[in-house]
């Protein structure tokens, strides 16, 4: 077997003599004048398939680099720290960002006439990061300009989207980026606590209110898979540490490990009841450095 890998052409090639081997495998024909004559109109355009049509797409052009532009300091400090490589080598964004990206920042960020925008760019562009840039340098400002402000839990930002596939989608994204170590200790040293995000689809555990039943049932999925990998993951034997330790790694490094401080502490220990003596929740509750947060469970 060869590494060599194809050309756009030999890709073409291959994929139209497939179908063209598998209609004369289907239908066979003993006369040789026949099968010379069905091989040349198989192989001819538009009979089995149309001559292709490549298009290619102009690159889009850097900006300016967050240092240049004209946003608060606070700002500033917070996207270089998502430009520097983590533990992993990965950047959670890019500097210098494309022109739409910088221009978005720049106009959103401006605290003196702030501007409402549409981004209107293709597929690969980096839509999200049109916004995201923005939201997390308000953030920035207030946690380190008003850390008052920034320690009351409040709504500071929605994000609509048409499907709840593309909202799981981003999900993992949010949970790395807001969930990064460094992230959580520029918030914790401004504002007093790490910047937090909800999720509110129907993937929530459970919706309306919570009752200590209700959590028995439904939050136990997160003691049997999460919980239960942490305790492999320390497991004596050194196949199932290790092997539990890889699965943990590959999970947060995909942005699917849940963006818990301590997962272990917030699910709660074995035998600890649901609902303290005045039937407030007394499990799964949010801790002070957790990132994630529910709104779709709540209390009466």
């Amino acid at each position: 077997m060869s590494d060599h890998t194809p050309t756009i052409g030999q890709t073409i090639e291959a994929i139209q003599h497939g179908l063209r081997d598998y209609i004369e495998a289907t239908y066979h024909v003993g006369n040789a004048t026949v099968v010379r004559q069905r091989r040349e109109l198989l192989e001819s355009d538009g009979v089995i398939a149309q001559r292709p049509f490549l298009e290619s797409t102009p690159r889009y052009q850097h900006g300016e680099s967050f240092e240049m532009l004209p946003i608060p300091r606070p700002a500033k400090q917070l996207l270089e720290v998502l430009c520097t490589p983590n533990h992993d080598g990965r950047r959670m964004i890019y500097d210098p960002p494309y022109t739409h990206q910088s221009e978005a920042a720049a106009l959103a960020l401006n605290q003196e006439a702030p501007s409402n925008l549409v981004i209107t760019t293709g597929t690969g562009s980096g839509k999200t990061e049109s916004f995201l840039i923005p939201i997390l340098g308000k953030l920035a400002v207030e946690a380190v300009e008003r850390p008052d402000s920034f320690r009351s839990p409040a709504v500071r930002a929605l994000l609509l989207y048409p499907m709840n596939a593309l909202v799981n989608d981003q999900l993992g994204r949010l949970r790395l980026m807001l969930g990064d170590a460094r992230v959580r200790e520029f918030f914790r040293s401004g504002g007093g606590r790490p910047a937090r995000f909800a999720r509110y689809t129907s993937r929530t555990l459970y919706p309306g209110v919570r009752s200590a039943d209700k959590d028995q049932r439904r939050l136990a999925p997160i003691r049997h898979f999460y919980v239960d990998l942490l305790d492999r993951a320390a497991d004596a034997d050194p196949d199932t540490a290790a092997g539990a330790e890889r699965l943990i790694s590959e999970l947060e490094r995909r942005g699917k490990w849940p963006a818990k401080d301590d997962i272990r502490a917030w699910y709660g220990a074995s035998g600890q009841r649901w609902t303290d003596q005045n039937g407030e929740p007394n499990r799964a509750t949010l801790l002070p450095e957790d990132v994630w947060t529910r709104i779709g469970m709540c209390r009466r």
